[in-house]
This record gives structure tokens, C-alpha cells and sequence, in this order.
């Protein structure tokens, strides 16, 4: 909305609702208190002149309500609207629906001013009595409901303009934010206003008439154009409500007849706050809604013609496959049966297997016993050459004693037969001495006969003597020769023990080495036989997996089976899907159609 739009919607609900204040309910009012008071034609032209004044003074309040208006519009021009969010468009159009019911404020100001200011100048022109000044106290209880439904009516019909423009037609308001009045409410408000404005009127004149204060005869023409003006004023309040209900009832009609002619894009305005302009907003909503679903179903409409083209393409497709899928289930079948073949062959082997894996751990768990024993005689050896070392070692050290003894006796016997030759050397001089003894025994005689006999023993001593230093010396030799081979024997045993010492290192060193290679052995035979059995364990279980694999296939190929069957079946459907999908094609091709009529 530009400022022209806005200057001609103000001026227009301006100049209607004084139009309709000073044509209708000014001159209305005026011959009421004419007829009422029973005013001469001075006081009658003075009333004229008073209401004329505060009627003029009175647009005050037209001016407020005119530049009110202005502001509210001003948020509608093109710059400052598209500023304003969500929120802020809202509340413009809940103001402007709001405001034909805020506007009854402004016309109660304006007339309680006018009415008691016409009064007041009145005083100027002349003092009225009570007669004359209660006719005022009627006017707000005759004027204020007829003058304020039809200024909410025309108010409203105005800003329907507005409220049915492009620009405020979409836009959703609170409904806790918009004051709500029934078609109820403006029905009964109208008719209680066209009813109570004749029963004062006419009830006061009435009673006028018969409490004698004024004569209605003297009042014919007053009374007549007070009955015109009223039935004036009732016509247009009839008129304006017709014209309300007419409006919103109007575009209820030509939103259903575009509906009923496929237009889906049209909205109903909120031009009022009754049941038919609240109605509007819960319609658009049920339009939006199946414009959606109609657009939705457009568009699965394209795509349902288009995927039943594909699944009519597909279902042949697929058809051939089928047929390509069913050759090659019999030759699977053929393959399975094969493959059963070869794993019943295989469990058998596994069969086999098993058994050598089994007969070779009992066989490793006996070669591990024996050289578990073979261990343990290696262990007695190692000790038994330790204590042969020992033993040996002993020996030595006893042979080179004996060595050291015999050295030592075959010096004793050396220097025996030294002593021996000493003996001998002795004997000769005692042969000597005693054959000298003899001789001079001999030469001595009788008195030497004793001596001869003495140096005789002596002799004979001496050859003993002599003959035990040869047998001695004899001895001694054949000591000598005994401990010289003594010695050479001990000698060559000490050699011979050494050897034995020497070899027994060597060969313990061997057990030591074959010992330890027997515990490589053990280690290695206890890993081999938990190899095996690892290996008796997978062989049981090849075994075992093996016939399951039989069974497996057997099942497999009784499966293959009903696939094959299956895939018969599936052959038969996917040719009945066919036919299926060119109908669907067709009914696609044909919604399509339909829906195309509606314009979203």
C-alpha cells in the first residue's frame, strides 16, 4: 500500500462515518429534542445552530481517529513492510481487524462532547427548562447503539480492502489477539438498536402526550421527519449488516465455486472477526493442506506413471532373468551335488586322519617315555662318571704316592746294597783276619789252638756272613729289578689312569652334552605331542565340520530345489506383475489426468 491508497482508505472511512453522523443521526437527534421539548422555531433554530457548533468543534475526534489510521497504514508501504518480521506483520493485521470495534470509543467520545456542548451553548441563546433539557439525557441510550453498529459495520466494510490485498491476505494472526464478535452478537446488537431507538423515541413522546406536557399535534412535522430519519438510519444499520454478511458469505461462494473449478491457489481473507471471517482462516488452512496432498499426489502421479513405465521394463526383465536364474539353479544343482560328493569323500579322509593323528600321539607319547628313560640313565651315567672322576682322580693321586713310596724304597735298597758291599768288604778283611789268626795259630801251636778254634768260628763267620751279604746283595738286586719294574708298572698305571681320567672328562662332558640334548628332546617331543594333538583336535573337528557340511549341502541342495521351484512360481507372478503394471500405467496416465485439473 502506497500513501495514495492509504489517504483515499482513511478519507473514505472518514467522510462515510461523519456523512452518516451529520446527514442521519445529527438531524435525528435534533428533531427528537424539537419534538420532545416542544421548541418554538426560535429555540428550534438556536438548537440548530448549537448542534452545527459542536458538531464542527467535534472533529477533533475524526482527526485523531484519521491520523491513528495513518500511522497504522504508514507500517504498510513497501519500505517499511518488507523490514517487518512475521511478528510485526501480525500484529498490523490484528490491529486493523481489531480496530472497528476500538473505533466505538472514538464515536462515544465525540458524541458525549457534542451532546453535552449543544446543551451547554444553548444556554447562550436561552435558559432551558427541564422540560426542554431532557430530550438530551435520551439521545446517548437512542443514538450510541444504532450509530455504533453502523459505524462497525461501514468500518469494517471499508477495511476489507485492505485486509483482502495481496499483501495482508496471507499473513496468520493470534486468535487470543483479535477480539472476537459473533454474527450472533452483530445480529442481536443490530436488531436491539433499531428496536430501541423507536420504543424511546416514541415511548417518550408518548408519555409526553399523556402526562399532558406537550400536544403531539403541535408537533406534526418535527414528529414526521424524526420518523423518516429513523426509518432512514434502520435501513442503512439493516443494510450494513446485510452487506457485512454478504461480503464474507460472497467470498465463502467464490472460493468454493474456484475450488469446484480446480483453483487451489486462492485464499479466503479475514475481513471480520465473526464465525465466517475466523472461518476463512481454518479454510485457507484445509486449502493449503490439499494443495499440498494435491501437489504431493501430482507429483507421485508423475512418478507413478514414470516408475510404472520402469517396473513394466523391469518386470520383463526381470522375467528373463528368472528364466536364466532357473538354468542356473540346475546346473547350482548339479555343482551341489558334486560338491557333496567331494565333502563325504573329504569326511572320510578326515576319518582317516583322525585315527593316524590319534595312533601318532599314542606312538610320540611312548617314544617321549622312552626318552624320558633314555633322560634319566644319562642322568645315572652323568653321576656314575662323576664319581668314576672322582674315583679316578683318587687314583692318581694314590699312584703317584706310590710312585714317590717306591722311588724312595729303590734309593733305601740303592743304599742297602752299598751297606751290603760295606758287609762284604768287612767279611773279606774277617776272612782275612781270621785266616791271618790261623796262620798265626798255626805258628803259635799248642797255645794257639784256642785262638785257631776262634779264628776258625770267625772264619766260619765270616763266610756266612759273606754268603748272607751275597744272598742280601742277591735280594737287594732282585728288590731293585722288582721295584725299578714296580715303579715302570705304577708308572704306566699312573698313565693309564690319567687316560682313564682324561676319558671319563671327555665322556662326561658327552652325557652332559647328550643330557642336555635329551632335554631339548623332551621339550621338543611335549611341543610335537601337543602338536599332534592340536592336530587330533582340528582333525575332530574337520571331521565334524565335514558332516556338517554334508548335511549342509544335502540341505543346500534340497533348498536349490524349492529355489528352483520358487523361481517357477516367481515367473508366473513377475508375469502377472507385468500385465499388473500396464494397467497401472494406465490408471498413472489416467490420475494424472485428473489431478491435472486442480491449480496449485
Amino acid at each position: 500500500m502506497d500513501k495514495r491508497e492509504s489517504w483515499k482508505v482513511r478519507w473514505k472511512i472518514t467522510i462515510g462515518m461523519e456523512v452518516m453522523t451529520s446527514v442521519l443521526a445529527v438531524p435525528l437527534a435534533v428533531l427528537f429534542i424539537i419534538a420532545a421539548g416542544a421548541y418554538d422555531f426560535g429555540k428550534a433554530l438556536a438548537l440548530i445552530i448549537c448542534a452545527g457548533v459542536s458538531l464542527f468543534t467535534s472533529f477533533v475526534v475524526p482527526t485523531v481517529r484519521f491520523l491513528y489510521l495513518g500511522r497504522v497504514f504508514r507500517s504498510l508501504e513497501t519500505e517499511r513492510w518488507t523490514k517487518l518480521n512475521a511478528a510485526g506483520k501480525s500484529r498490523i493485521k490484528e490491529k486493523l481487524l481489531n480496530f472497528p470495534l476500538y473505533n466505538t470509543g472514538f464515536y462515544v467520545v465525540q458524541w458525549s462532547y457534542g451532546i453535552f456542548s449543544a446543551w451547554n451553548y444553548m444556554h447562550y441563546f436561552f435558559r432551558p427548562t427541564f422540560l426542554e433539557s431532557m430530550p438530551f439525557a435520551f439521545l446517548p441510550a437512542i443514538i450510541y447503539p444504532i450509530l455504533g453498529v453502523s459505524h462497525f459495520f461501514m468500518t469494517e466494510s471499508i477495511l476489507s480492502q485492505v485486509l483482502e490485498s495481496d499483501q495482508l491476505i496471507g499473513i496468520q494472526v493470534h486468535e487470543t489477539n483479535v477480539r472476537k464478535v459473533p454474527i450472533f452478537a452483530r445480529i442481536f446488537a443490530t436488531i436491539v438498536a433499531i428496536s430501541l431507538m423507536p420504543v424511546i423515541i416514541f415511548g417518550y413522546l408518548l408519555f409526553e402526550e399523556t402526562a399532558g406536557w406537550v400536544k403531539l399535534g403541535n408537533i406534526t412535522v418535527p414528529l414526521l421527519l424524526t420518523g423518516f430519519f429513523m426509518l432512514v438510519t434502520v435501513a442503512v444499520a439493516s443494510y450494513l449488516l446485510a452487506a457485512s454478511i454478504r461480503k464474507n458469505s460472497g467470498n465463502m461462494v467464490d472460493i468454493f465455486a474456484g475450488m469446484s473449478n480446480g483453483d487451489l491457489i486462492s485464499e479466503l481473507p479475514m475481513i471480520s472477526t465473526d464465525e465466517l471471517g475466523r472461518s476463512g482462516k481454518a479454510l485457507n488452512e484445509f486449502v493449503k493442506r490439499l494443495r499440498v496432498i494435491v501437489k504431493s499426489v501430482i507429483r507421485e502421479a508423475d512418478r507413478l506413471s514414470e516408475s510404472s513405465k520402469k517396473l513394466e521394463e523391469n518386470t520383463k526383465e526381470l522375467s528373463r532373468k528368472m528364466q536364466d536364474q532357473a538354468a542356473a539353479t540346475e546346473q547350482m544343482s548339479a555343482g551341489v551335488e558334486e560338491i557333496a560328493a567331494s565333502i563325504t569323500s573329504t569326511a572320510s579322509r578326515a576319518d582317516g586322519q583322525a585315527e593316524i593323528a590319534k595312533k601318532a600321539t599314542e606312538s610320540l607319547a611312548e617314544l617321549e617315555g622312552r626318552i624320558r628313560q633314555v633322560h634319566l640313565a644319562l642322568s645315572e651315567t652323568k653321576a656314575d662318571a662323576d664319581r668314576m672322576k672322582s674315583e679316578t682322580s683318587k687314583g692318581t693321586h694314590a699312584l703317584q704316592g706310590t710312585t714317590r713310596a717306591m722311588a724312595e724304597i729303590e734309593e733305601s735298597t740303592t743304599r742297602m746294597g752299598s751297606t751290603v758291599n760295606v758287609i762284604h768288604e768287612i767279611t773279606d778283611r774277617i776272612g782275612l783276619l781270621s785266616l791271618n789268626a790261623a796262620i798265626e795259630a798255626a805258628r803259635a801251636g799248642e797255645a794257639g789252638k784256642g785262638f785257631a778254634v776262634v779264628a776258625q768260628e770267625i772264619s766260619k763267620l765270616g763266610e756266612q756272613t759273606q754268603e748272607n751279604a751275597k744272598r742280601i746283595r742277591s735280594a737287594i738286586k732282585d728288590a731293585l729289578s722288582a721295584t725299578k719294574s714296580g715303579r715302570e708298572v705304577i708308572e704306566s698305571t699312573q698313565v693309564v689312569f690319567e687316560k682313564i681320567g682324561h676319558t671319563v672328562t671327555t665322556t662326561l662332558n658327552r652325557v652332559s652334552e647328550v643330557a642336555e640334548l635329551s632335554d631339548y628332546q623332551l621339550s621338543a617331543s611335549a611341543a610335537v605331542r601337543s602338536a599332534f594333538g592340536d592336530l587330533t583336535h582340528s582333525a575332530e573337528e574337520i571331521r565334524n565340520h565335514t558332516q556338517e557340511q554334508a548335511q549342509t549341502s544335502g540341505e543346500f541342495s534340497k533348498t536349490i530345489v524349492a529355489i528352483s521351484e520358487t523361481t517357477e512360481l516367481l515367473n508366473r507372478v513377475v508375469e502377472e506383475i507385468d500385465s499388473l503394471a500396464e494397467r497401472l500405467a494406465t490408471q498413472s496416465t489416467a490420475l494424472k489426468g485428473d489431478v491435472a485439473f486442480f491449480q496449485t
